[in-house]
């Protein structure tokens, strides 16, 4: 392929990026999306910075107070950050492909990464996933570029400094550094590469900036840890064991169909396994892809076998796995499977991954259409109703005489109290009750309304399903009554029914949490 060629691939891939990118901000700028669960959460983290926080490390909760400080607490901000980590991340991954083949080939990964669902919502989506994928993308570049001998310095250097934020943005990013040592160690011609100081200077020095996160877990009994350690351990069921086993299994599949595409997570599923039994006799970049999604992979499918996985845990291996195979699609390497007749899919591949993801986009607009937003095909099911609920909570709390004056708090899942303390106009401090003697959320981290200096004070609380407050939170005040109720659509047959509760005179607040003192 001349020069003149290959700068037309180049053109194309930048317009398709841009394109990509002012899409999805008109998009966000027109249709304001409700925030996610997650997303209110950790908003309401970052107006409270800190080293650590009850389930992942600090950036997340870092960046929402930055785009918080930028954007004054509006939606457009949020949705806007996470459209420019994902262009970026795209940017990047583009980069690589080239770096690793040629233009043609960055191209083609550009295209299959558009027409991944999962990539769309990533970038849609301010969640830890969106910083992880650009500083793991970044980092993948990087050891690249330091063993094709390309500005290693600066390499290393770049690389030291997406690691090390990378492990404070996700606990998966803390593996990165192994799966380096064991992608270095496989072949005879990288294995001189792990005799560079350099390069162990990057790798090791990356998890200084676990410092200042792991002394706050030690002052916070570990509670991050203890947190990650239940995602890997498995829930009691009624089933037969092999049952169970093969059931997680095809779901953990089933779910990557979605992630990826079919088309594309069946031709990155093939060329990543079967190319684990000629891993030693690729070429360098085959090889490189391999590594960082086959491997890793595998490892995924073995402990699918053994527990439920999250859909989104496999999210960074897919950065290499597109790369790979946008380099089958485009002639660069031949395996067993999938056969090289099955190019001839690109393009079906590409149909069903832009009508999957324009689904995504537009599908809650023809649900809207016929009345049935919020049905269980709405993409954007859960995002219906909690601007509604903080805006009626909201008329009933503003009725009442001295309501300024007023602590609020909520009980239930912590996503009541995040929705209230994000929609509520003027963004207040919201408490959360967990009746449960132990910290399920960051809300429990965090001091109560008696530590906060509310004694003698009334609150206003929002409670779910029931018209009562809990015993133990009813006997921490003199009297407490049911101010009003109302009820939200959250789909076309599904409404809810919550209750407002005055607490007048609070006396103290239940224990709730095994923590020792209250953490300020």
């Amino acid at each position: 392929m001349d020069d003149s060629q290959q700068q037309a691939f180049h053109r194309k891939a930048l317009w398709l990026i841009a394109g990509a990118f002012l899409f999805r901000l008109v998009y966000a700028l027109v249709y304001p999306v409700n925030l996610a669960g997650d997303e209110a959460y950790y908003w309401d983290w970052g107006r409270r910075p800190e080293f650590g926080y009850y389930s992942k490390p600090p950036v997340i909760a870092w960046l929402y107070a930055v785009v918080d400080w930028i954007g004054s607490g509006s939606l457009f901000a949020i949705r806007a950050t996470a459209i420019v980590l994902g262009t970026l991340s795209l940017l990047v991954v583009y980069f690589l492909a080239c770096d690793l083949f040629d233009r043609k080939t960055g191209f083609t990964a550009v295209l299959l990464s558009l027409a991944a669902p999962a990539i769309s919502v990533l970038s849609f989506f301010l969640t830890i996933d969106a910083p992880l994928v650009l500083l793991w993308s970044i980092s993948l570049w990087m050891v690249w570029r330091f063993v094709s001998d390309k500005d290693r310095g600066l390499s290393l250097f770049i690389l030291f400094l997406s690691l090390g934020l990378g492990h404070l943005s996700k606990q998966m990013m803390w593996f990165f550094p192994v799966m380096i040592v064991i992608y270095l160690a496989i072949s005879s011609d990288t294995r001189p590469y792990l005799k560079r100081v350099g390069l162990w200077i990057s790798l090791l020095g990356s998890y200084l900036f676990l410092i200042p996160f792991l002394v706050w877990n030690s002052k916070n009994e570990w509670i991050t840890f203890v947190h990650t350690k239940h995602h890997f351990q498995n829930a009691p069921t009624d089933k037969h064991f092999l049952l169970e086993r093969v059931e997680k299994f095809f779901e953990f599949l089933g779910t990557q169909l979605g992630v990826l595409s079919p088309v594309t997570a069946i031709v990155v599923f093939g060329l990543s396994l079967t190319g684990l039994k000629v891993l030693k006799k690729a070429t360098p970049a085959v090889r490189f892809l391999i590594a960082f999604c086959g491997i890793p992979l595998a490892m995924m499918i073995i402990l699918a076998m053994r527990q439920k996985l999250q859909p989104n845990w496999p999210a960074v291996f897919y950065i290499a796995g597109i790369i790979l195979a946008a380099a089958w699609f485009c002639g660069k390497l031949s395996h067993s499977f999938p056969p090289d007749r099955w190019r001839r899919l690109f393009k079906p591949g590409l149909i069903i991954g832009f009508f999957l993801v324009g689904f995504f986009y537009f599908g809650t607009f023809l649900f809207k259409a016929v009345g049935k937003d919020g049905n269980k095909a709405d993409p954007n099911r859960r995002l219906v109703g909690h601007d509604v609920l903080a805006d009626e909570f909201n008329k009933i709390r503003t009725s009442i005489p001295g309501y300024e004056e007023m602590f609020l708090s909520a009980s239930n899942h912590r996503d009541f109290s995040s929705f209230l303390a994000f929609y509520l106009e003027d963004q207040p401090r919201v408490y959360r009750y967990e009746q449960f003697d132990r910290i399920s959320s960051q809300y429990e981290m965090w001091p109560n309304p008696f530590e906060d200096g509310h004694a003698g004070k009334d609150g206003l609380f929002l409670s779910p399903d029931v018209s009562k407050l809990p015993r133990p939170l009813a006997r921490s005040f003199e009297k407490f009554e049911v101010v009003g109720s109302f009820k939200v659509r959250y789909g076309y047959d599904r409404t809810r029914e919550f209750f407002v509760i005055r607490g007048s005179g609070l006396k103290s607040w239940p224990k709730g949490r095994p923590l020792q003192k209250a953490k300020k």
